[in-house]
């Protein structure tokens, strides 16, 4: 399996679309002579996918693409933007356009669409953020009655979706499994009354400190 095929196979809809945002881009630059400072911009990543109704933030991914399969590197950084270019352009022009030759399943390329455009990189910060804290204040608690109301129910049906294509989504299936057990021990800290101590882990202010979800009235 090639580094492309690789990607592909463990980040799915997300880093084909990223890829394909990040093609379009560079050769709009090229074509309307933009490329001196590199093949694509991570402004004009972010608006392309927005183009396509795409809400994501490709920031770790990108750091992915670049550190862990070299397909792109950073060209130009500066304290306001950040421009990259393709190490083998035209390699990832026909990995992409070889892996849509055959006809998809259209439910599969919805399901690809939908964790693309799902943030569980973003709901897992805020609850890890809200576990760290030393005192869970009242908006803490407004926080994640949000998440747990409004942001974990679209993830768990496509999470449901994803669970039926084997391994071929673990990246999003593990992330949306992460998010619910921290989500479980916040609604438990939050349940019991209890806060994190100065100087404790998150493991130990929860594991070690919470009473089992039994006991919780």
């Amino acid at each position: 399996m090639n580094p492309i095929e690789d990607l592909l196979s463990k980040y799915g809809g997300r880093a084909y679309y990223v890829l394909k945002a990040a093609l379009e881009v560079a050769e709009e630059n090229r074509e309307m002579g933009l490329s001196r400072l590199g093949d694509f911009d991570y402004r004009s990543l972010v608006r392309k996918l927005k183009s396509w109704g795409i809400e994501y933030n490709p920031s770790n991914l990108l750091k992915v693409i670049e550190k862990e399969y070299g397909l792109v590197r950073t060209s130009y950084r500066s304290s306001n933007q950040r421009w990259w270019v393709f190490t083998d352009i035209s390699l990832v022009k026909l990995a992409l356009e070889d892996s849509r030759d055959e006809p998809g399943d259209p439910e599969e390329e919805l399901l690809a669409i939908q964790i693309a455009v799902l943030d569980v990189d973003k709901v897992i910060a805020e609850l890890t953020s809200i576990l760290t804290r030393e005192k869970i204040s009242p908006t803490d608690e407004k926080k994640l009655k949000e998440i747990v109301l409004n942001d974990l129910p679209p993830i768990i049906e496509v999470y449901k979706k994803a669970t039926n294509y084997g391994s071929k989504f673990s990246d999003f299936i593990g992330k949306t499994k992460k998010a619910l057990d921290l989500a479980r021990k916040a609604a438990l800290l939050v349940k019991s009354g209890y806060r994190v101590s100065s100087g404790e882990t998150l493991g130990e202010s929860i594991d070690s400190r919470l009473p089992t979800p039994s006991r919780i009235r």
